[in-house]
């Protein structure tokens, strides 16, 4: 086993230079390919003053370009992070701007660098170029080369520097754990600013295929995953929940898919058996953080909860005074192993709250029932009530077993006598009412009489995070409230220029006659980019309906 990921690609080029490594919506690499577009981004920093030691911010769509980059820097001995260019001020200082030998690199040419920034511009030239560093560092496996930012339950960013080691020890278990093998073509749909490395490792460290996509369409994604031949597929629960709406509706080939694996947010099994149904695939719930360097518990399709423990990973589940739960229990999950990182980089209280022995403090509750952990809450979002424990997930599914209702969160407001009381934010389905009283009696025949949010409140939409999760903090004091004339006016405004635009091109082209064969083509053309609810059928007929009106002007 190499001891570093450039030593773990060098390898595989060795041994199949001309097998296909990476594949984006531009082109493909091989494993020399790879290679040596790395050599020659190392050179290019190295020529700029970065080398061992520095920070190399990487600023990069999910391309082909992106683990070129992340290889490129671990060659120089640098640290390697993803580099937000939304972050708020104070995350980008934390995660990049306090260091002194740092350096931008930045694949988009509108990027606008900050006044006391060098800035390296990289176009898909480098992927054809022959230069090489003048001098790479020996690197060991506990060399931290990576700063993984995680805001965790603080919302302020946090960095868990990584190591070559830890790195390849949650990759070389998690292939296990999953049984995947060489042959699989993975695909992840999650962004390039939250653990990138997932999106590439699992095929460097098998010698597989990784298929890297900037679309973002349902229906354009479907035909990514048909056209490369994608075996396994990861993503958000709701990510594939939707991907799921259009999985037979097309004409596209996805019997090559085999596994859906659904990570960062809590999966139901309603969610698990819909998925199912929609498409034939097993979908495989997983828990991981930043922190353990990726996933470190793997589910079973159709079940809720976690059944496996990563190779290489122990877990223990504690109670708040620190004593370990034996059996069935609930308490609060530590995990350790070689994949789990030792500290957040210069945040020494959080890092003794955290870390301790060799064993991560997670924050999660969990449930031990007949060896499954199931997911309950976040320790910071446990309320206690009266002195009673209330898990919000808990009551949040509780609520949305309601079919009036389609989302929910639930959160701890302050009481002057209880301390904490429940408080429940509920999104109805469209012309559906329900009245407090009404989901009160609803959740008796669910919930404890302590667990029942003594507040309800009906909202039209919750607070979300860029990566699709509700944004709790926000919960309560920003409510998404659409003003729905408003938004059919914009619309409306859209289409009639759009219409203008199409009269205009048909007039340029000699297109006012109406050709039904012409028609059919364009017809066909425009419904494959249907994302839905609306059905095909329906679209057919409209945009015939269009193109005969245009075309009599």
């Amino acid at each position: 086993m190499p001891v570093s990921v450039h030593g773990l690609l060098a390898e595989w080029a060795a041994e199949k230079p001309h097998a296909t490594a990476l594949s984006d919506d531009r082109g493909e690499l091989t494993y020399a390919d790879w290679l040596r577009a790395s050599l020659e981004i190392a050179s290019r920093i190295e020529a700029a003053g970065g080398g061992p030691g520095h920070v190399i911010g990487a600023v990069c769509g999910k391309t082909v370009m992106l683990p070129c980059i992340f290889v490129g820097v671990a060659m120089l001995g640098a640290r390697f992070v993803a580099l937000n260019p939304l972050w708020p001020s104070q995350d980008r200082q934390r995660a990049f701007g306090r260091w002194t030998d740092r350096l931008v690199v930045s694949t988009d040419p509108g990027y606008r660098p900050q006044q006391d920034e060098t800035t390296l511009y990289f176009d898909r030239s480098v992927l054809s170029g022959s230069g090489a560093p003048k001098k790479l560092p020996e690197v060991v496996a506990g060399r931290e080369f990576y700063l993984n930012v995680t805001s965790a339950s603080t919302g302020q960013a946090k960095i868990a520097p990584t190591t070559h080691g830890q790195l390849l020890a949650n990759t070389s278990g998690v292939v296990r754990t999953l049984g995947l093998s060489q042959k699989d073509v993975h695909t992840s749909l999650f962004g390039v600013y939250g653990h990138p490395h997932e999106l590439f490792m699992r095929g460097l460290f098998l010698g597989g295929t990784t298929v890297l996509t900037e679309h973002r369409y349902p229906r354009d994604l479907l035909r990514v995953i048909s056209r490369k031949g994608v075996t396994v597929v990861m993503a958000l629960p709701t990510q594939l929940m939707t991907i799921s709406n259009l999985w037979k509706r097309g004409d596209q080939d996805l019997s090559s898919v085999r596994m859906a694996e659904a990570g960062g947010m809590h999966v139901s099994e309603e969610i698990m058996e819909i998925f199912l149904e929609r498409t034939g695939v097993d979908l495989v719930p997983v828990w991981g953080s930043t922190e353990t360097s990726g996933v470190g518990l793997v589910g079973r399709s159709g079940t809720q909860g976690f059944h496996r423990v990563v190779d290489g990973y122990s877990v223990e589940l504690r109670e708040v005074e620190g004593v370990t739960v034996e059996g069935d229990g609930s308490g609060e999950l530590w995990i350790s192993g070689p994949g789990v990182v030792d500290r957040y980089l210069g945040d020494r209280p959080q890092t003794e709250e955290s870390f301790r022995d060799g064993w991560y403090r997670t924050g999660d509750i969990f449930r031990r029932k007949e060896g499954r952990l199931v997911f309950l809450g976040r320790r910071g979002g446990l309320i206690k009530a009266a002195g009673l424990k209330v898990y919000p997930l808990e009551v949040e599914l509780a609520i949305l077993k309601h079919p009036s209702v389609v989302d929910a969160c639930v959160v701890g407001r302050d009481h002057p006598v209880r301390g904490e009381i429940p408080s429940a934010y509920v999104v109805l389905r469209p012309g559906r009412e329900l009245s407090v009283a009404e989901m009160r009696a609803f959740l008796r025949e669910h919930l404890d009489e302590h667990k029942i949010p003594r507040l309800i409140s009906f909202v039209h939409g919750l607070p979300r995070t860029a990566s699709g999760k509700i944004d709790r903090k926000a919960v309560g004091t920003r409510e998404i409230a659409p003003d729905f004339r408003s938004e059919l006016l914009r619309s409306d405004v859209e289409l009639v220029k759009l219409l203008n635009q199409r009269a205009e091109l048909m007039g340029l082209i000699g297109g006012g006659g109406f050709d039904p064969t012409w028609v059919d083509e364009q017809v066909d053309n425009a419904v494959g980019h249907n994302p839905g609810p609306i059905p095909d059928s329906s679209v057919r007929d409209m945009i015939r309906f269009l193109i005969s009106e245009l075309g009599k002007r």
